[in-house]
């Protein structure tokens, strides 16, 4: 690092971030958050490059060890690197105490307008409210993996800092679910434009729940559907009761399904596989009429989990949002079976209609799909269901699939009659050209793109 500060002493931009931490694996909620080993980077190395660049303006520095007590360095930053917009810190801990509402730490960088906290162990609610008093400017605040936190810490961030932050993004916090992470920006909800929330639905101390669920693992598979769909009902039915209710954690006199979110622009969601959106606009999110662009990330092992028991992960819910045109939907952290799975299981065909059942009834001008894969066949591709259901999305302008499909699959989606741009990108490593299965190739791709441009296809516009 040294190195770097001594021949790069004019750096604006520096990203300093371990390829282990690119993976964005979930972390355990029930571990503490430490790893196993501490970095080799010492408060006085960090000084040292704060002041060997002066005219920083973004800095990352996302590490897989423990940096601990980080505090000292951190308040050089202000002084040292005076043009500091963005910040973001990785497995950094002590980062600021907050005792006694003393400003120290990051909170003393008063310039900032961009700070992401990520795997901070001992990160408190009290160090929260230091940097909401210390940090002014901030525009855009995100908390990744963070265990202590809480609702309130994160609500009197959001109410201090509510002229200024538009951008917020909550995930793998251990104490946050989706309607806890909803409430916790309610001070800012007619001002955030871009949001990032966990589609976790359950109640944070809902031990019952978790026995049912282990226990029902050794039932069998009927009941496991039955037991299922009335959790579900259940979950809306808490959630319909809490949306009539009070924010009675932090005083809100504001109805919790009374909420408009004005703003909000693009949203962004994390859900495990096998679990529904549908419960999305009882929590309080049912009213976005600015909403244009929506991410959605899938994660999980299907093969550890029953045949799907609803007929979709609920994508049709999203039409009570009028302006959604754009969507990215990633479910490249599904994994499963390409090929027969084992009795009682679904294999990757079945899950991709699951996820994708009702996107024909949105008006989608733009789609980003990854579809799952299967890890031990080296295989990411668009099964029949998929390019079935894609093509009855009779508004789609530009479409891109982040995987492969057959030719004939990719045929398909010639009867959207406003389609002008697609494009496969296998942007994972690919069947080779000598390969017996129909994967897209150069000659595929070819023909796909003289049918897509032939005279005889009508474009309506």
């Amino acid at each position: 690092m040294l190195a770097l500060v001594s021949n790069c002493p004019c750096l604006s931009l520096l990203h300093l971030v371990d390829a282990t931490s690119l993976s964005n694996i979930r972390p355990d909620p029930n571990d503490e958050g430490y790893t196993p080993e501490d970095a080799s980077i010492s408060h006085t190395t960090l000084g040292d490059v704060f002041a060997g660049l002066p005219l920083l303006e973004e800095l990352v520095l996302d590490v897989c060890y423990n940096v601990r007590d980080t505090w000292p360095a951190l308040e050089l930053l202000n002084s040292r690197c005076p043009r500091l917009k963005a910040l973001k810190l990785g497995q950094f801990h002590g980062i600021c105490r907050g005792i006694n509402a003393r400003l120290d730490g990051i909170a003393l960088c008063q310039g900032l307008e961009s700070l992401s906290i990520k795997n901070s162990a001992d990160l408190t609610d009290k160090a929260l409210e230091a940097i909401s008093l210390g940090c002014p400017r901030l525009s855009k605040f995100e908390v990744l993996g963070c265990k202590k936190i809480t609702g309130k810490g994160m609500w009197e961030l959001t109410h201090a800092l509510r002229k200024t932050l538009v951008h917020v993004k909550i995930s793998f916090c251990k104490n946050f679910n989706a309607v806890s992470s909803l409430q916790a920006i309610e001070p800012i909800r007619d001002r955030i434009e871009r949001l990032h929330i966990d589609c976790v639905w359950n109640t944070l101390d809902n031990s019952e729940n978790q026995t049912r669920s282990s226990s029902s693992q050794e039932l069998s598979e009927s009941y496991n559907l039955q037991a299922r769909k009335r959790d579900m009902i259940k979950e809306e039915k808490r959630l319909k009761k809490k949306s009539k209710s009070h924010f009675h954690d932090v005083g809100d006199d504001n109805l919790f399904s009374s909420r408009t979110w004005s703003k909000l622009h693009h949203l962004s969601l994390w859900i495990g596989v096998g679990e529904l959106l549908t419960p999305l606009s009882l929590a309080g999110l049912n009213d976005c009429p600015a909403l244009e662009e929506i991410e959605i990330k899938i994660e999980g092992d299907s093969r550890n989990q029953q045949r799907p028991y609803m007929d979709s992960v609920g994508l049709r819910s999203l039409a009570c949002y009028p302006r959604l045109s754009r969507m990215l939907l990633d479910c490249s952290g599904v994994i499963g079976y390409a090929l027969t799975a084992p009795p009682g299981q679904a294999d990757l065909s079945l899950w991709e209609r699951f996820f994708l059942n009702g996107i024909e009834i949105l008006n989608l001008k733009e789609l980003n799909y990854w579809p799952a894969q299967d890890m031990d066949l080296n295989q990411r591709s668009l099964f029949l269901p998929a390019a079935a259901l894609l093509a009855q999305c009779g508004s789609l302008r530009k479409l891109f699939i982040h995987g492969t499909t057959n030719e004939h699959f990719m045929m398909f989606l010639l009867r959207i009659p406003t389609l002008r741009d697609v494009q496969v990108r296998e942007d994972y490593y690919p069947a080779p050209e000598n390969d017996t299965i129909t994967e897209m190739r150069v000659e595929s791709c070819r023909r796909f793109e003289d049918a897509l441009n032939s005279s005889n296809r009508h474009i309506p516009d």
